[in-house]
């Protein structure tokens, strides 16, 4: 029988990938751990565990697993690790890749809505506003966001992550660089502004996506439908149809009124779902039905 592990089992995004791993089609046993417990053996080992413990489980327990999917940045951008979305990007990942990492949840949005429309469009400019559900920043977020007066009741805030010494947040970071490494385009000009939003779950962004070529809207809506996981709908999703969905949604879109070149849209996505634990998910699917 193939094994998957679960590693940081008693954190928000371990219950959530035990829920996503017991959809997985190929037969495996599940098993699951603490972040200080001893790791046995397994095919796929997915470490559902911080920067700072990913760091130091990865190199401790390479020799007892076939394959890390490893779920925190600490890894995205560490040349040679592949970062992966599924739908994207597969073929990233070889029989020899040891490591994986899965993307911010914020930047699997973004590249969801960009990667369709790439072998059509050069795209020269993207600038995105997000608006993140305070699931996103994990239980203890949401514990403060249900505390009566809590600084993100009825509000908006515009600051997510550290802010680094060039003024951006880690999070806006995470949205130029990693989206850069998914869709292969490094020279990709990417301008993000990220905000925690009163929303409990699913986050959005408003996008803006400048190419060389006049984009042919029934064309656009016609390659969104056709991807996985993606849907493009003529009326309104807002975050409170997305939770609880695999599906990536986008919907508003309209031509820049001066700039045929320029196109606007909406999307809207479960944060802990394609955002997090079922793209890790199906990056162990990949693994178990590819390579173990």
């Amino acid at each position: 029988m193939k094994t998957v592990g679960i590693i940081g089992i008693n954190g928000m995004v371990g219950q959530n990938m035990l829920r996503e791993l017991k959809k997985l089609k190929t037969p495996v046993e599940i098993k699951t751990f603490g972040r200080e417990d001893e790791i046995t053996p397994l095919d796929v080992a997915i470490l559902c565990t911080d920067n700072p413990v990913s760091a130091k489980l990865a190199p401790r327990i390479k020799d007892r697993v076939k394959y890390i999917v490893d779920m925190s940045s600490e890894f995205r951008m560490t040349p040679g690790v592949p970062l992966v979305i599924p739908e994207i990007n597969p073929q990233d990942i070889t029989a020899d890749t040891r490591l994986i990492a899965s993307p911010n949840c914020t930047t699997t949005g973004l590249v969801m809505s960009l990667a369709p429309l790439k072998p059509f469009y050069h795209f020269e400019e993207v600038f995105f506003c997000s608006y993140q559900a305070i699931s996103g920043g994990g239980k203890k977020l949401l514990d403060d966001f249900h505390t009566p007066g809590s600084y993100y009741e009825n509000n908006c805030v515009p600051l997510i992550g550290s802010v680094q010494p060039n003024g951006h947040t880690a999070e806006e970071l995470k949205g130029l660089y990693e989206s850069r490494k998914i869709l292969g385009l490094p020279g990709l000009k990417v301008y993000c502004h990220t905000v925690r939003v009163s929303v409990e779950n699913s986050h959005s962004l408003g996008v803006t996506v400048k190419a060389k070529e006049p984009f042919d809207l029934a064309q656009v809506k016609q390659r969104w439908n056709a991807f996985p996981n993606l849907t493009y709908s003529e009326s309104v999703v807002t975050p409170k149809e997305a939770s609880g969905q695999e599906t990536t949604y986008i919907c508003r879109l309209r031509q820049d009124v001066e700039e045929p070149n320029v196109i606007h849209y909406f999307v809207t996505f479960d944060n802990l779902l394609k955002g997090a634990a079922m793209n890790g998910r199906q990056i162990a699917e990949l693994l178990l039905e590819r390579f173990v």
